[in-house]
């Protein structure tokens, strides 16, 4: 069995991950299975489905535009991020997805949301995505900028709330060597505040007090698997990569010449070991 890769999200910042996964698509560095969070886990369906240079274009060209991101969408949908064209128009004729090369791969994807009832993370693997990539959309729903997303019974939003690096769902499936790709550097530690006022989260979500506690929990949680993938690392286990400099662009980020930098940095710092890469996959393969 290959290792697992396993991806981080971070909005924007998800282009250097872009970066990272058009290197592996030109080398043909693939994995039997990929845990996608939030942008990770929309990076990974054009790797999944081979689409060299998808990724790039998606944040090169439509970034910047309104109906990919912005405020204007916010206030009449409910939603930041245009998710309606970006699955719709976007990945159907402007930038076309390869839905046949997607279903018939043998590599696995395990998409991760936040059940908003518990708090804890749910997992949805490809079987799930037939033709829908709600589960998908839910990874990548920002709580307050983003709508709640029902989905099998279940009310979800953003993986990253409650699995920002899920090295250690990887592990409780039985991955034990995992290829981890991090939208921070390496001396990067989450503060402990939160994105949104605490009364603000309070009021929205009332109903979901597991939720706000998972949310008060962001840092602590965040912090607690960038420390175990720095241990799975010292035990031979994991292969991190991470920007080799800071990121500084917020996960909001439409300007597309700040975007084209942090992708070309993921595509450096991956070639620049990637001959440790391929060791360390072939090694425990």
């Amino acid at each position: 069995m290959l290792p697992a890769l396993i991806l981080e999200g971070g909005g924007t910042r998800g282009a250097y991950t872009a970066g990272v996964l058009d290197v592996f698509i030109e080398n043909n560095i693939y994995f039997d299975v990929t845990y996608g969070i939030s942008a990770g886990a929309c990076n990974a369906l054009s790797y999944l489905s081979k689409q060299h240079g998808r990724n790039r274009d998606i944040y090169m060209k439509y970034a910047s535009d309104k109906r990919y991101l912005s405020f204007g969408l916010l206030l009449r949908t409910g939603s930041l991020f245009g998710f309606d064209f970006i699955f719709g128009e976007l990945s159907t004729k402007l930038l076309p997805f390869d839905f046949d090369e997607f279903y018939k791969s043998d590599m696995n994807i395990r998409i991760g949301t936040t059940d908003c009832t518990t708090g804890k993370p749910v997992f949805f693997d490809k079987n799930d995505l037939k033709g829908d990539f709600t589960a998908v959309i839910a990874s990548s729903s920002l709580p307050v900028i983003s709508n709640i997303v029902e989905y099998r019974g279940l009310k979800l939003l953003d993986g990253g709330i409650s699995a920002p690096i899920p090295i250690d769902c990887a592990i409780k499936d039985g991955m034990t060597k995992n290829v981890v790709v991090l939208t921070r550097e390496e001396s990067y530690v989450k503060e402990n505040k939160s994105d949104f006022p605490k009364i603000l989260l309070k009021s929205k979500y009332k109903k979901y007090p597991e939720f706000i506690k998972t949310m008060e929990n962001r840092a602590a949680i965040y912090n607690s698997e960038r420390e175990l993938c720095r241990s799975e690392r010292e035990k031979g286990n994991a292969f991190i990569i991470q920007p080799s400099e800071p990121i500084t662009i917020s996960r909001y980020c439409t300007d597309t010449n700040k975007l084209k930098e942090v992708y070309d940095l993921g595509v450096k710092d991956t070639k620049n070991n990637l001959a440790e890469i391929r060791r360390f996959v072939e090694l425990n393969s």
